[in-house]
């Protein structure tokens, strides 16, 4: 507890001077989009002049027991299959990486087919977690070494030179755990409801008409009744292993000044409850794209408007890692500014 709290106690707010420098050296270019992702680079790396040499994607998988199909399904677990896609070079995300010349670091916090992993995967957190339906995911001391993990992770990162990081998450359950810590942040099962299944439908959950999906109405209800105890509770009691190394992850990076480019739900609910264990880390984050499920009310929540105005997939980094080209044009305009 006493790193995690020296690092949300060290992360400064954005320099509003900055992020005005950088936006005014993009001026000229007459392009808004990267007007605004300078202001948010340039706040973040506390310099008018925005840098990008130094950039890392990473991934982290982890399985919620709320999606645990029931069964052992080893190296054809979805899961598995994104991550070794991943490894292998095959997968969308891989090919966008390699045009960005971005290194892809894998990490396992939490795949429940460990085994099956591919063996480049750095193997970080405490493994999947149980049902958030039936019972807290993780235990408060498991999420705490979770984040631990990941800012030990960013610090890492960080001594070998980082300018830029990108984030994405695999693994099954997460939509569900994303609308129960959005449910738990706001303080409301009715925004947690809305997310998840879509205004339309959210009247009819709310009303219990759910049917046999009991569960998923006790997860927002649990998510109003938790929303007056703390982010690291919050976050034992709804998050995976990669949300909490993930949340140490985005909070290493921002106590060093590095900004974060955010995927979609997964990565977003784990920048909910980095933002709430130190809120100046919302000065850090940049939002790659509208994503799916919760993640436009998290963006929402978090004040931040995407680079892209559509949902790309379900967050596995390839949205973060198509920012990364721009980063590149700001950076390369900041520097003849």
């Amino acid at each position: 507890m006493s790193v995690l709290r020296h690092v949300t106690e060290s992360i400064s707010p954005a320099s509003a001077a900055h992020a005005e420098g950088a936006r005014q050296n993009l001026a000229a270019a007459g392009t808004p989009v990267l007007e605004r992702l300078a202001a948010q680079l340039g706040g973040a790396q506390h310099t008018a002049r925005p840098r990008a040499a130094h950039r890392t994607i990473v991934v982290v998988a982890g399985d919620h027991g709320v999606g645990d199909p029931g069964v052992a399904l080893g190296a054809s677990h979805p899961t598995v299959i994104a991550a070794r896609a991943i490894a292998d070079g095959t997968a969308a995300l891989a090919q966008v990486a390699r045009a960005s010349h971005a290194p892809i670091l894998l990490v396992d916090a939490g795949a429940v087919e460990r085994a099956a992993m591919p063996a480049s995967a750095v193997h970080l957190g405490r493994g999947p977690t149980r049902d958030l339906l039936i019972e807290p995911a993780m235990t408060v001391v498991d999420a705490s070494l979770a984040l631990e993990a990941g800012i030990a992770l960013a610090i890492s990162l960080g001594e070998a030179g980082l300018d830029l990081l990108a984030v994405g998450a695999i693994g099954i359950g997460a939509e569900v755990s994303s609308a129960a810590l959005l449910g738990a942040a706001t303080g409301s099962s009715a925004v947690a409801a809305a997310a998840l299944l879509g205004d339309d439908a959210a009247s009819d959950a709310l009303a219990g008409d759910l049917g046999a999906d009991v569960g998923a109405r006790t997860a927002w209800v649990r998510g109003l009744a938790m929303s007056d105890v703390s982010a690291l509770e919050q976050l034992a009691a709804f998050g995976g292993s990669e949300t909490a190394v993930l949340a140490g992850l985005i909070l290493g990076a921002a106590s060093m000044n590095v900004p974060t480019i955010l995927d979609s739900y997964a990565t977003g609910s784990a920048a909910l409850v980095a933002a709430a264990l130190a809120p100046n880390v919302r000065g850090y984050l940049v939002a790659a794209h509208a994503g799916t499920f919760t993640h436009r009310r998290i963006l929402d929540r978090l004040g931040l408007t995407p680079v892209f105005e559509v949902g790309l997939g379900h967050g596995e980094g390839t949205g973060a890692a198509m920012v990364i080209p721009l980063v590149d044009q700001v950076a390369a305009i900041a520097r003849g500014g």
